[in-house]
């Protein structure tokens, strides 16, 4: 077995434990901003590239006030936060935000 495998197993006690130590209001709570975030930051995108000016504007709007609010959060320093908690939920968001925002632009 590699250094590799020894990592990863390390990692994933220090995951299971960090979960357990954590409230899971906390979780889900972190889990839903992370959600909102890369909702809002891919429906963005895909506003822009239909070129409907008025859902841009509103987009800009509301991501920017968002971010304000990641931004100023505490920094993740658990390996939970780190490499679950963050890009999990971001990266779902974002892809739900792609999928969404086509949608939307249809309707108007």
């Amino acid at each position: 077995m590699g250094m590799g495998f020894v990592y990863l197993t390390m990692s994933l006690k220090n995951i299971k434990h960090e979960y357990r130590q954590t409230p899971k209001k906390e979780i889900k709570g972190a889990i839903l901003e992370n959600f909102i975030y890369g909702l809002l930051g891919s429906i963005l995108i895909v506003f822009i590239v239909s070129r409907v000016d008025i859902l841009v504007l509103l987009g800009y709007m509301t991501y920017y006030f968002y971010v304000g609010k990641v931004i100023n959060r505490p920094k993740y320093i658990t390996s939970l936060g780190k490499f679950i908690i963050f890009p999990v939920p971001t990266a779902l968001g974002a892809f739900v935000g792609y999928k969404l925002a086509y949608i939307l632009s249809s309707f108007i």
